[in-house]
């Protein structure tokens, strides 16, 4: 019998990569989900995924419960504001997991951007995922049978999709408008990718033990932003700054966001991470590519 892997958040964008990954690959997968009825559910569920009611609110004990039989465990915590609870959520699987006797635990980490800043940017979103990181390394640490692994994403080429839509001017060109230097490239990526880079890790625990595997398809400035999204449509894109103090007082919960681009643009998403790896285990979408196949389209 395949081994079962159980996907915390398997209907959302990282979740839901890994788990068809993972159902592609041979697993069983354990889709851990607030709502089994939802339409995402149920193609889970018709693709062969076992649907359980559950995610990272429930009780340190109803988690153990829901983890039972499981080989592996996945894990993306959500960010939310005002009160950013990820290390709660984060730690409160892993002892679960443990508990439950979980062989391997792959979690969806950012790097730390308080600690690597010198604690002049606070960026909640990473520095609370990166305390679960170190968490789940004391974790496997004291409990070698617990193996822990890590994969970083980076700005999603879905955002462009919808926190920053590009506008048409009255010429008619586009501006895709945002709080990266256009001096500085950054790291893109597809979403999707992170399936397969979590399916090679839950296959090989030993190489992996205790990696960061960062994915980034393309890695540009804010002009070769533009170039691709020119090149793709045909239309004439450019590209506006805004400096994320500037950026910081759009809409409430703009500063987090502000900072993240901050440290960005400071020291990239990956900051002395290997980036090489999850080109030798997938081919990583560029921007082209994500335009492409999504039929990418300026009206």
């Amino acid at each position: 019998m395949s081994k079962i892997i159980s996907v915390f958040g398997a209907t959302g964008a990282q979740g839901g990569s890994v788990a068809r990954a993972l159902l592609k690959a041979g697993y069983q997968v354990r889709a851990l989900t607030r709502d089994t009825e939802s339409e995402a559910s149920k193609k889970l569920k018709d693709a062969g995924a076992q649907l359980v009611k559950s995610d990272t609110s429930a009780s340190e004990a109803e988690i153990q419960k829901s983890l039972e039989g499981s080989y592996g465990v996945f894990l993306v915590t959500t960010f939310s504001l005002p009160d950013n609870k990820e290390f709660e959520q984060g730690s409160k699987v892993a002892e679960a997991a443990l508990k439950a006797n979980v062989k391997h635990f792959v979690f969806s980490g950012l790097s730390p951007a308080n600690q690597i800043s010198g604690g002049k940017l606070h960026v909640p979103h990473f520095d609370e995922k990166h305390k679960v990181e170190q968490y789940l390394r004391n974790l496997s640490k004291a409990n070698p049978q617990f193996v822990s692994s890590f994969v970083y994403a980076p700005f999603y080429l879905q955002n462009f999709n919808s926190y920053f839509k590009l506008t048409k001017n009255d010429d008619g060109s586009y501006t895709i408008s945002m709080p990266q230097d256009p001096k500085v490239p950054i790291d893109l990526g597809d979403v999707n990718d992170i399936g397969p880079i979590v399916a090679e890790q839950f296959q090989h625990p030993e190489k992996y033990s205790g990696k960061v595997v960062p994915f980034s398809g393309s890695y540009l400035t804010g002009d070769e932003i533009a170039k691709a999204f020119s090149k793709v449509t045909g239309k004439t894109v450019h590209y506006n700054f805004i400096p994320p103090s500037v950026y910081a007082t759009f809409y409430p919960g703009a500063q987090e966001m502000a900072a993240m681009f901050e440290f960005y643009i400071q020291f990239g998403a990956f900051y002395q991470l290997d980036k090489t790896i999850a080109h030798s285990i997938t081919k990583l979408n560029t921007l082209e590519d994500f335009l492409k196949s999504t039929n990418f389209k300026l009206e």
